[in-house]
């Protein structure tokens, strides 16, 4: 497979507007500590409050790390927003976001 040009790293620790157009992602890794298992966060396809959940994560413990790849990327057709969800203490949850 040839290697994907463009790519931007990003690392976030809140809810952010990542992209405000048609966007792929290819890998996603959640380092989170201290917070309450079965919380949640997700990639929303659009912008804030109008995106619509695309990609939910759900912490299975405390402390620990989620990863999640797609190596021809995971398409979002209007947006790419990084919702921390409720609980959101952004102290102890570190996203590292590749997409294009």
């Amino acid at each position: 497979m040839p290697r994907i040009q463009g790519l931007t790293e990003l690392y976030l620790t809140n809810s952010q507007q990542v992209k405000s157009e048609e966007g792929y992602v290819f890998s996603v890794t959640i380092a989170f500590t201290g917070v309450t298992a079965g919380q949640r966060c997700y990639l929303r396809d659009g912008s804030g409050g109008a995106a619509t959940i695309e990609v939910p994560f759900s912490f299975p413990t405390a402390n620990g790390v989620i990863t999640k790849e797609w190596p021809q990327g995971k398409h979002f057709a209007s947006g790419i927003y990084w919702d921390a969800g409720p609980g959101d203490n952004p102290d102890n949850v570190f996203i590292e976001l590749t997409y294009k």
